[in-house]
């Protein structure tokens, strides 16, 4: 037989389904209202009939409800739920309350075993202060319909405080003082409140969640209907009773406030594994309000009241947590803390956090132990056995990539209907089926995936794992982060040579922005001796850099000049990444690499633009060789010392120093060169030399409408050009000034005749004379005024030479004198408009130079 309040709920909902019915009871509450407003009630104390009895009165007149009753009379309530108000109560009647006592995570058997703080959250845990219909539970101020998911209760963080002791604290550095004074502390699990989850009809409808991910969530022991209803995971099975004072709803069984996920991992038998690594990252804080609060409340006198909080990206207030309680920096931090119950993802739209979290919540991927063990010793995770030996010796900042790809912001977007749009940390599909999840558990702050399977951050296959796991590298992997570099180098279906300096090699960096300060012999240059700070607490400036004046013709240090700026230090380790990155093809079909740095080729472009040379590459460890544009100036080559295999590529190892750019530009190679010194006159009257791009200071003479891209120039033999002058076909920048002096427009279309004439020998894309072969047309600086068309030159390189063969069908090949071809340029462009004041790289353009043994043309009239 259905209980009283059950058949109350259910003529209720019979007369409101009748059209007349509600119009003539809308008439009779105006009716009532307008006769009521005639009289003196005091509220508190005196109610109108028409609103029916109060929350107390309607449990404790039917006599199934008395463990509810108790509850409410022993924590003082009777008085509150007795009169006029606005409460919302979720009831349990005393025969679910015998299912409860008999089956239990605190181990009580009766009511008299409860205790005061088991009492509260059994009746503040199943309150909220104000008053809702069921239906409108799932609406957010506004309204929003179907925008409320969770809901703060009558809880609060005083309503139990437990006491942690030594047995049950984390094993690590931030708990081992307490552990090793055998000192048990009085410790919140978390500083915010427990709010309770709910899914109703209006919500699931609106974020599109299906009833088959509603079983899934149940774990499949219920099959959800139309209509259907849950409070932290129990069903509603009545509805909408109004009293004076609010709204009941009954539920099937008893409701006991949800722990946040953290708990729920540290307390589950089948998930120690991943619970102590998460554990890792906790730390009781000393909490001085609450510890006031906590005495005042029970006039206590205790000195300290602690919080326990997870190093994280998000934790409360949505602000991050990155030191320990002394204060100092962490290593290695989460995506989102765990164990803060008031949760919201960084994409709630609401600024009221407490209308923030009631928009989502999170989702965590937990694997069982067993899952973990088959991980580590056979799958994905045997790189770390292989390197650590065991989880134990893993460091923090390593196991924080494999949580945090296990950490999942929003629940909503994360239920099996959507599994397919679950990303992993590269932005990959992650993969997950129903199949790898054994079971569901629904927590305070979100929902607990058991998973059979463990997944893999990208990061522990990408080519920058090696900086990742070594701290002598972790200056690159700082950089990595820093600039989000790790998206780029966590792509699976790419193919990286990746070269990494070690923390030494970072020491003998040639600061490139110096180029523009330095004279003629270069004896001004600076270097960085960039180096990590461990002591350093704010994660933003952990790498830090002194620098030095450095004489290049020697290859001496000098004197200190002071420290480089956190801009200085980003800037200059985002060029030292993008030119040691060199991107390959992977074909998706039959995994054949291409353009990597060991396909065959000598010179290889970087990321950047910049290039470098590779020798000795079948030699291997300790003895291939790199050299970037500095080293071939200087006649210099770096050991590569090491080589990983990784899933998206090799990386590479150096210890001597990193991969530096060349300081020349293009008019320096070509005044250094009597071999091209008939084309630099030609550049040199152009007037596109300059030292000022958009208002920006240059190192050298800049080619101004060079940009941030790569460029080859050929350089015609001397005699090549001279012909042309002798033939009066090309004139010289002497005849054109001739000739200005009386005709100035002979004069101009003369100058353009020479413009055009360089600028044909300019072409976009830098090509090598090399092994492999590359064949195309490509477009050169000259433009076609007629068709608004970019002239182009036809290509065919390979086998070591350069063929090229011009618009008039002419045939030119690069000349292979020693020093005459393959000459790498870098004409840099600052963030200042003199170079006493420039800071930091704004841009570059590579180019690489070749003679060639004759002039190039691009139209029979060109010379007209």
């Amino acid at each position: 037989m259905k209980n009283k309040l059950v058949n109350i709920a259910m003529k209720k909902t019979k007369l409101w389904k009748s059209g007349r019915m509600r119009h003539f009871s809308a008439f009779l509450l105006l009716a009532a209202l307008c006769l009521t407003s005639c009289q003196e009630y005091t509220l508190e104390d005196e109610v109108p009939a028409w609103l029916g009895t109060s929350i107390y009165d309607n449990l404790n007149s039917t006599g199934e409800y008395t463990n509810m009753v108790r509850l409410i009379e022993d924590l003082g309530y009777k008085d509150v739920l007795a009169r006029t108000g606005s409460k919302t109560l979720f009831v349990a009647d005393d025969a679910a309350f015998e299912r409860f006592y008999s089956n239990n995570d605190w181990g009580v058997r009766s009511y008299s075993e409860l205790s005061v703080s088991q009492k509260r959250m059994l009746l503040y845990g199943a309150m909220i202060n104000n008053s809702y219909q069921l239906n409108t539970l799932s609406s957010s101020v506004g309204p929003t319909i179907g925008d409320c998911m969770r809901r703060l209760t009558a809880t609060t963080v005083y309503d139990t405080v437990p006491i942690i002791h030594p047995e049950e604290m984390p094993r690590s550095e931030y708990w081992q003082h307490l552990i090793d004074a055998n000192r048990s502390i009085l410790c919140l699990k978390d500083g915010t409140v427990q709010p309770m989850i709910h899914f109703i009809e209006k919500q699931l409808q609106v974020k599109k969640i299906t009833n088959e991910d509603y079983n899934f969530l149940m774990n499949y022991e219920t099959v959800r209907q139309p209509g259907d209803a849950s409070i932290n995971g129990k069903v509603v099975v009545g509805q909408n009773i109004k009293c004076s004072n609010g709204f009941v709803h009954q539920l099937e069984e008893v409701m006991t406030p949800l722990s946040n996920m953290a708990e729920i991992i540290r307390t589950k038998s089948t998930t120690k594994k991943f619970s102590a690594l998460l554990e890792r990252f906790c730390a009781p804080y000393y909490n001085e309000t609450i510890t006031k609060e906590y005495n005042r409340l029970n006039n206590a006198a205790v000195d300290s009241v602690f919080e326990k909080r997870y190093f994280s990206e998000r934790s409360q207030g949505g602000s991050p947590l990155s030191v320990t309680p002394e204060g100092k920096s962490v290593n290695g931090m989460l995506k989102f803390d765990p164990g803060w119950n008031s949760y919201f993802p960084n994409t709630a739209v609401s600024t009221s956090q407490n209308q923030a979290l009631q928009q989502d919540m999170a989702v965590m991927l937990v694997p069982s132990d067993a899952a973990m063990d088959a991980y580590f010793n056979s799958g994905g995770g045997q790189v770390l056995k292989d390197y650590y030996g065991s989880w134990e010796n893993v460091p923090d900042n390593v196991v924080s990539k494999l949580i945090n790809n296990n950490m999942l912001n929003l629940f909503q977007s994360s239920v099996p209907s959507k599994f397919n749009s679950i990303l992993d940390d590269a932005n990959n599909q992650m993969g997950i089926t129903i199949n790898d999840v054994d079971s569901v558990y629904l927590g305070c702050n979100g929902a607990i995936y058991l998973t059979n399977k463990v997944f893999s951050p990208t990061a522990y296959s990408s080519v920058s794992f090696p900086a990742l796991i070594d701290q002598r590298m972790n200056i690159v992997y700082w950089a990595i982060e820093q600039l989000d570099y790790d998206a780029y180098l966590n792509a699976v279906q790419a193919y990286y040579s990746f070269f990494v300096p070690t923390n030494e090699a970072l020491t003998h960096y040639i600061d490139p922005v110096s180029y523009g300060k330095s004279d003629s012999s270069y004896t001004h240059t600076y270097l960085y001796k960039f180096y990590y700070d461990v002591e350093e607490v704010n994660l933003s400036n952990k790498v830090k850099a002194s620098i030095w004046t450095y004489d290049l013709t020697t290859n001496t240090i000098k004197d200190s000049v002071g420290m480089a700026t956190s801009t200085q230090v980003l800037n200059r380790l985002e060029d030292i990444l993008d030119s040691h990155t060199i991107i390959a093809e992977r074909d998706i079909t039959t995994g054949v690499v291409t353009g990597d740095v060991e396909d065959g080729n000598t010179y290889y472009r970087t990321k950047g633009g910049s290039v470098l040379r590779v020798s000795n590459v079948a030699a291997g460890v300790g003895g291939m060789k790199v050299a970037g544009g500095l080293q071939t100036d200087m006649d210099q080559e770096l050991t590569v010392s090491r080589i990983y295999t990784q899933g998206n590529g090799k990386t590479y190892i150096l210890e001597d120093a990193p991969i530096m750019s060349t300081r020349y530009s293009v008019s320096d190679i070509l005044e250094s060169k009597p071999e091209f010194s008939k084309f630099s006159e030609l550049l040199n009257g152009t007037g596109f030399l300059t030292t000022l791009m958009n208002n920006r200071a240059t190192a050298s003479n800049n080619i101004s409408f060079f940009s941030r891209f790569h460029y080859t120039i050929y350089v015609p033999t001397n005699a090549s050009i001279e012909a042309l002058q002798q033939s009066n076909q090309l004139p010289t920048w002497e005849q054109v000034e001739t000739l200005a002096l009386t005709d100035s427009a002979g004069a101009a279309k003369k100058a353009d005749i020479i413009r055009n004439f360089v600028k044909y020998h300019i072409q976009d894309n830098s090509i090598f004379v090399d092994n492999n072969p590359l064949n195309g047309n490509f477009e050169t600086a000259a433009l076609n005024n007629a068709t608004k068309v970019f002239y182009p030159l036809n290509v065919v390189a390979g086998s070591n030479s350069i063929k090229l063969t011009d618009r008039l069908n002419n045939v030119r090949e690069v000349v292979k004198t020693p020093g005459l071809y393959n000459l790498v340029a870098r004409e840099y462009m600052y963030d200042a408009n003199d170079n006493l004041n420039t800071r930091n790289i704004f841009s570059s353009a590579n180019i690489v130079v070749h003679q060639i043994n004759g002039s190039l043309f691009f139209s029979n009239n060109q010379f007209k």
